[in-house]
């Protein structure tokens, strides 16, 4: 057994308690000394409490029992099993916890607007939600043709709110942000002055992710922030606490 399993082990019986006496003393001693050891039993306190947790101990539990029946003709002690389940548990679980940290801080520090706009648009589904009005604006939004749908757009002479909410996902789509902003930020606009909530809050989520693909974090969060904060407001799911922060990462920048 090398030094670093060695030390494993007291790491392992240091957390359950088992060391005493000159023994627990001179561990401490060394746990002292070494940055590197007091590093690893973190590691091992972080991963002990994953265990119980997420409920993996009673997992190992059945796993050791299954063990000790097919090991009975090796006649194995238990302790020494126990220790060698746990041992490996706590390692896999260590590093599962180190991984999912990196990963998480390194999509933290490389978030841009554009990976975060790209990772969370997706058209808007007419189909799904709205149903078939027969327009021709419309009708060309549900066959995917975004370049009909802005063409349609541009020869209304009297836009309704629909009209620019559709135009907007086809700015988005065809990478003019600019121009998606000014478009689902009319159907705000003729909401407010009409008194009526057509695409309202559709509207209000697409705004967002417009400024975000406009490179305008600080004008997103605060829309953003609303809708994390709204429990009841349908793209509520789509702004996790995890999507807020990595906004506000961009706005202070």
């Amino acid at each position: 057994m090398n030094e670093d399993s060695t030390y494993t082990d007291l790491l392992i019986q240091y957390l359950d308690g088992e060391l005493s006496g000159e023994e627990l003393e001179s561990f401490e001693k060394k746990l002292a000394e070494s940055e590197v050891l007091r590093g690893e039993l973190e590691n091992l306190a972080l991963a002990k409490q994953a265990v119980r947790r997420y409920g993996l101990k009673n997992e190992i539990s059945l796993i050791h029992g299954e063990m000790i029946e097919d090991m009975k003709t090796k006649t194995l002690p238990r302790s020494p099993v126990r220790k060698m389940i746990f041992q490996y548990a706590f390692r896999v679980a260590a590093i599962l916890i180190v991984l999912i940290g990196l990963s998480a801080v390194y999509q933290y520090l490389t978030v841009t607007p554009d990976k975060l706009f790209t990772e969370n648009f997706h058209v808007f589904d007419l189909h799904e939600t709205r149903g078939a009005t027969g327009t021709n604006i419309e009708n060309a939004y549900k066959k995917d043709d975004m370049e009909a749908v802005l063409l349609e757009f541009r020869q209304l002479k009297n836009p309704q709110a629909g009209d620019f909410f559709l135009a907007g996902n086809a700015f988005l789509t065809t990478h003019q942000p600019a121009k998606a902003v000014e478009a689902f930020d009319s159907v705000r606009q003729i909401n407010q002055s009409h008194k009526t909530h057509i695409f309202e809050e559709d509207a209000e989520y697409y705004l967002a992710l417009s400024y975000l693909a406009n490179k305008e974090p600080a004008r997103a969060y605060p829309i953003f922030e609303k809708i994390h904060a709204d429990a009841a407001h349908p793209y509520n799911k789509e702004v996790s606490a995890w999507f807020l922060r990595k906004v506000n990462r961009l706005q202070e920048r």
